[in-house]
């Protein structure tokens, strides 16, 4: 069964000592952060996880990133905060009212005339060219979530909680901010269930957006599945390491090395780019693999952002070199 191994740690888990408080709030903010930074990768954003530690706790703004990406970040947070908070209602009943509280704080400051509103406009789906549903079948099928979310019950929680992401991400009844909200009630489901909050990595970033493709619209749950049990198992691996040493860990060290293809995918250029990028110096390598792949490190994204914001601008290549070098 693809929950066995989840199981077992969280019968662990429940075994081991209540943590302490300092403990408790260490990975509170831990989660908090991984949560922001990582659901805004996922979502476009090019924050590092420093950045969005810097915007979260330090009251910072980060230089050559956007209003949004800050506002993004915060209301990540609040979000966070409020599942938190849902969580600990023990008669509180789940349904599609909380999916819209949690849409106001994903978008605040962003787009209040439309928080906890439905679309009335078609979209697309953010992989391929599917079409989601139209806006005259979103309320028909968010009323039905509601009542499916009302009843869900007898599953396993990181069964409930996948298929309540799938679901949302399926309708995605809001004009921005779905991928967001569908995590956010994803986490909370767990919460409730007393699993800690899912800790997607993001190196799965592709892998996210692809899964859930297959998921939606060839109804191949496989890929998907397997994703969300490992996200799971990695926050209950998270939590049993701080409970029997009583040190939280980080979750992934910046910076991580991708291979040409993985940093193509990443930044959305073309394999034969990045190759002639570095050729012309423009990049650097990180080294290679024992099977002779080239590997970049994740700190080189920032440069190559700038990279494509200064051709946007229309200068040479030469004078994109000269003042990636200033900088």
């Amino acid at each position: 069964m693809i929950y066995d191994d989840l199981n077992t740690k969280k019968s662990e888990l429940d075994k081991q000592p209540a943590l302490s408080a300092d403990i408790l709030e260490e990975l509170r903010k831990k989660i908090e952060l991984e949560l922001a930074y990582v659901g805004g990768c996922f979502d476009g954003s090019s924050l590092t996880c420093k950045e969005t530690a810097a915007i979260l706790y330090e009251d910072k703004a980060v230089e050559k990133h956007s209003l949004t990406e800050h506002i993004q970040v915060l209301n990540a947070a609040k979000a966070f905060e409020m599942i938190s908070s849902l969580a600990r209602k023990v008669n509180h009943q789940m349904d599609d009212a909380d999916v819209r509280e949690i849409h106001r704080l994903v978008v605040r400051n962003l787009d209040d005339n439309n928080g906890g509103m439905y679309r009335g406009f078609p979209l697309k789906f953010q992989v391929g060219t599917h079409d989601l549903p139209n806006s005259v079948r979103v309320q028909r099928m968010m009323n039905d979530f509601g009542m499916w979310l009302f009843a869900a019950g007898t599953l396993h929680p990181a069964a409930i909680a996948a298929e309540a992401h799938l679901k949302l991400m399926s309708i995605q009844p809001f004009g921005k901010g779905n991928a967001c909200v569908a995590r956010s009630l994803m986490n909370l489901i767990l919460m409730r269930h007393g699993y800690p909050p899912v800790l997607f990595s993001r190196r799965e970033k592709a892998e996210y957006w692809n899964t859930l493709e297959k998921a939606i619209f060839n109804n191949d749950r496989e890929g998907y599945d397997k994703l969300i049990c490992r996200a799971v198992n990695r926050s209950l691996e998270m939590y049993l390491k701080a409970a029997q040493t009583s040190t939280v860990e980080d979750v992934e060290q910046d910076p991580y090395f991708l291979r040409i293809g993985q940093l193509a995918k990443e930044c959305g250029e073309r394999v034969s780019t990045i190759r002639y990028w570095t050729s012309l110096g423009l990049l650097e390598t990180a080294g290679k693999t024992s099977a002779d792949y080239t590997l970049y490190s994740s700190d080189i994204l920032p440069r190559i952002k700038q990279l494509k914001e200064l051709k946007e601008q229309r200068y040479t290549l030469d004078e994109i070199r000269t003042k990636l070098q200033e900088r």
